[in-house]
């Protein structure tokens, strides 16, 4: 087959039955959702929503919604398209490779959080902890590559939905594709914030996984009435013999697409595990569901997604390019054009012959449950950005000047460098304020913030400097959720491609991969190295993508999207821009440091751990590890470390874990075979099946259980106390009510 015909609209859903059934089915279930979160909170927890939480949903959630929140919000659309497109010009082998990548991201990046747990802990954005520890100008540097990244994640997802709505629904309009869109990912995080978010994933995660557990079973256990054309698509045997007389890149063993032995493969799994590692570095949506959890149970429920992670998009993308290179063997040629493969259309196309219109309803579900995911939380992160970055930082400061060493309530500092411990500013803590207590209990009354006139003369400024922050981060979601339209209907038109824009975009996000891992665990990192590292590594990373596409194929830039998207050009980009800005960063950071002593390494510590709420500190979130440490005393990086000292050897015990299974085990045996048998290809296909099934198991069943344990053990620790202790523990949580 060396052709390709043009492609005929395989979808066989109507414009309006898709839109009620995105609009009105996910729409209104995410909305539900963050209802019924706001209303457990409010009523069970009384800790209804205040600025901080709305960002961090709290900062105490619970192991399995960590894991199924963070392999929801990192299975991005593309990887459910675009796995099947690169298996076809790769082999199967590539969909190992490329998932292995980004899974052990997940089980790896929290060595890095707890790093960033450790010395920010009240941070809410990681620009935020720049700012910091290395001024104005690092900080501006940053936020401008945390808002591309989002804006580059954002381009990818709206692109993603209207290819996959033009699949299956013919004649669907670009505008009412981006309207469907926007109106998804903006729904529910305006309503709950971060926490709805993590409701929100449960429903995705445990749909995604009871739908491609349908989907796998018609491929290992079919109907045996099925009509020939559906056998003809999912029996192994006929697959097996199909995709064996398709011949594959000459690099792959026995030049075979059903094989583990696949250079390319390899080198797609190499970019995807440093392409993914730049995205949850530069993006803020990744950092804020990172640490929304407490650090024992982020460890725990990152290792847990690994595997989640893991089971999806295997399940869907080894069937789909089977079934895709069946189909085109028996027709003689390419079903889909080249251009129209790279934009995700393969599994459009293999999904609506499968299963018939249930296909494309599945396939909408599947990958609109993954795009609500992760563009809800793009958008949440922008206006983080905005409301604690730039708002917060220089439009409307509560004080001007203000550092985290300076209490924004008195203006006085925290920590003089005579002794590093005692805190010299006077202001009585909120938790001890007895005015304090009026003022919650006004904003319990239900009146609109706005409405409310805190009496405390030491917190009440500050309480009404963040209910204006909250209407400002409520305008900040909707004008982002607007400016969104136009600029995703300008997306339509161009016609990218999406294989280019999902890998050169998130490729030049890989020369700031070192300087953001080095200003959270290298204390003689200074801004300087940091600014001059991340640019000359990104200069260095587009030259090195051009360069190989130039010289190493032989259409050269002629055939630029093509070739500046292939395995060889990404690679060069990722080391160019990786080497080039880790020896920039540690070479003018060494040449401008000013550390001399252990003393000097703690000050410089010392700048991200006094980042906190003065009415809702983050203190609060770790009482019991704190102990009888006085509150009038700053915690040091030294106890914090400590305190993480356990999650830190977990973090490191879980990613040799995954390691040996997903780099060492697995692909051990798979490698093994040069060229695999029909019955190699079932026990393989049959193992993924039943990882997805007690992935599914656990998805379904785990999140709720640990929720009702929590709200159990919660009331019974409330009836237990006296009505003034549970009033004094209002009073101390600092909860204050908010309408958002």
């Amino acid at each position: 087959m060396i052709y390709f015909a043009s492609r005929q609209s395989s979808g066989s859903i109507s414009t309006l039955d898709a839109t009620l059934y995105i609009v009105v089915g996910f729409g209104g279930l995410s909305i539900i959702v963050a209802l019924i979160h706001n209303a457990i909170h409010r009523y069970v927890f009384k800790d209804q929503h205040r600025l901080d939480t709305v960002f961090d949903a709290g900062g105490r959630v619970t192991t399995s919604l960590t894991a199924v929140t963070v392999a929801s919000q990192v299975l991005w659309p593309m990887d459910l398209v675009q796995t099947s497109v690169i298996a076809t010009i790769s082999g199967a082998g590539t969909i190992y490779y490329y998932v292995i990548g980004l899974a052990m991201i997940i089980a790896v990046f929290p060595c890095l959080t707890l790093s960033f747990k450790t010395k920010a802990p009240g941070a809410k954005t990681y620009p935020q902890a720049i700012y910091a520890r290395f001024g104005k100008s690092a900080h501006i540097v940053y936020c401008c590559i945390a808002i591309a990244t989002n804006i580059i994640t954002l381009t990818a997802m709206i692109m993603t939905g209207y290819y996959v709505l033009e699949g299956v629904v013919p004649g669907i309009s670009k505008e009412l594709s981006v309207i469907i869109l926007i109106s998804l990912f903006g729904s529910y995080c305006y309503i709950g914030g971060l926490g709805a978010a993590f409701y929100i994933s449960y429903f995705n995660t445990c749909l995604m996984f009871i739908g491609l557990t349908v989907y796998m079973w018609q491929f290992l256990f079919p109907a045996e009435d099925l009509p020939d054309k559906i056998k003809n698509l999912t029996d192994i045997n006929i697959l097996h013999e199909s995709v064996t007389c398709v011949q594959g890149p000459s690099t792959n063993a026995a030049s075979s697409l059903l094989t583990f032995r696949t250079v390319s493969g390899m080198i797609y799994g190499i970019v995807a595990f440093f392409m993914v590692l730049a995205l949850n570095c530069c993006d803020q949506a990744m950092w804020q569901s990172r640490i929304a959890a407490k650090p024992e149970q982020g460890v725990i429920g990152f290792f847990i997604a690994s595997f989640l992670y893991f089971s999806i998009p295997n399940a869907l993308a080894l069937p789909t390019f089977l079934s895709y290179l069946s189909m085109s063997y028996q027709n003689g040629s390419y079903l889909l054009t080249e251009l129209d493969m790279n934009n995700g259309f393969i599994t459009t196309m293999v999904m609506d012959k499968v299963l018939g219109a249930s296909g494309s309803y599945l396939l909408l579900m599947i990958v609109f449950m993954a795009l609500m995911a992760t563009g809800s939380g793009e958008i949440m992160a922008i206006s983080s950005i905005l409301v604690y970055d730039i708002y917060k930082t220089y439009i409307g400061p509560f004080r001007i000047n203000l550092e985290p060493s300076i209490c924004p309530l008195c203006g006085q500092k925290k920590n003089p460098e005579e002794d590093d411990k005692i805190i010299t500013c006077k202001c009585i803590h909120s938790s001890k304020c007895s005015k304090c207590t009026d003022d919650i209990e006004l904003s319990l009354t239900g009146q609109l913030s706005h409405q409310i006139q805190y009496t405390c003369p030491t917190h009440g400024k500050y309480r009404h400097y963040e209910d204006m922050l909250k209407q400002y981060k409520s305008r900040s979601i909707m004008w982002i959720a607007l400016a969104l339209l136009p600029y995703g209907i300008i997306l339509c038109y161009l016609n990218l491609n999406l294989t280019w824009v999902f890998f050169v975009f998130e490729t030049l996000l890989t020369p700031f991969i070192t300087p953001l891992v080095l200003a959270f665990t290298w204390a003689k990192c200074t801004s300087k190295g940091l600014i001059s590292g991340a640019i000359f590594g990104l200069l260095a990373s587009i030259v090195g993508l051009l360069v190989v596409a130039e010289l190493a194929y032989d259409e050269g830039l002629g055939d630029f999207f093509t070739t500046t998207s292939s395995d060889y050009s990404l690679l060069a980009a990722c080391i160019a821009g990786i080497m080039v800005s880790t020896i920039v960063t540690v070479t003018v950071s060494l040449a401008t440091h000013n550390i001399q002593s252990n003393v000097d390494e703690q000050r410089e510590w010392t700048k991200m751990i006094l980042i906190d709420n003065p009415i809702n500190s983050w203190k609060n979130l770790f009482t019991e590890e704190l102990g009888e440490l006085p509150e009038e005393r700053n915690v040091t990086v030294g106890q914090m470390e400590l305190i993480f000292q356990k999650a830190r050897k977990m973090a490191y015990i879980c990613a040799a874990v995954c390691a040996l299974i997903q780099i060492v085990l697995v692909p051990g045996v798979m490698l093994s075979f040069e060229e695999w048998t029909v019955d190699q290809l079932y026990n393989w296909m049959l193992f993924l099946f039943v990882a997805l099934v007690i992935g599914t198991l656990y998805a379904v069943f785990a999140p709720p259980i640990e929720e009702i344990i929590k709200i159990i053990r919660y009331r019974k620790n409330e009836k237990k106390k006296s009505p003034y202790d549970l009033a004094q523990k209002t009073h101390n949580n600092d909860n204050i009510s908010s309408h958002l």
